[in-house]
């Protein structure tokens, strides 16, 4: 199984959230997503949220300011689930962009008005669920994608 991390940092007053303008892939360029990337095989699911938050951003968010409020696994993709976190902290202001990929600070009510076209589609449903409190779950979701 290949596991993935995608991380949404928050401010504490849950009005602005950490997102990343995606280079990587094809079918991602040009849209802005949560911060992530893969598991490497000799690190736990949290670590790579960890780590791939720093290495995007320049900030370091500790592993025990991330909870995981859903995993979704996709049936037709090798048996992959990407692992959805969030943080809430106060230092998301220093966020910069580490690679050739945009880091930016967005308010949420702003990113609402984004044109669909910029926003990977699933955002519209997964920053809500990232600000439910109650939202935490252990299950796993799995999709199919349509041909």
């Amino acid at each position: 199984m290949v596991n993935y991390v995608v991380g949404f940092a928050f401010n504490e007053e849950k009005t602005r959230v950490v997102l990343i303008e995606k280079q990587r892939p094809d079918w991602q360029k040009g849209k802005l997503n949560g911060i992530g990337g893969k598991v490497k095989e000799d690190e736990s699911i949290i670590m790579a949220m960890e780590r791939e938050f720093l290495e995007e951003t320049g900030l370091l968010i500790p592993k025990d300011q991330w909870e995981r409020f859903v995993k979704i696994g996709d049936n037709n993709h090798h048996g992959s689930m990407v692992h959805f976190y969030r943080a809430f902290v106060d230092t998301i202001n220093e966020v910069k962009s580490a690679t050739d990929e945009r880091v930016m600070v967005l308010t949420i009510e702003g990113l609402q008005h984004c044109d669909m076209e910029d926003v990977i589609p699933n955002l519209s449903w997964l920053i809500p669920l990232a600000l439910d409190a109650s939202s935490y779950s252990d299950d796993i979701y799995f999709f199919s994608r349509l041909k």
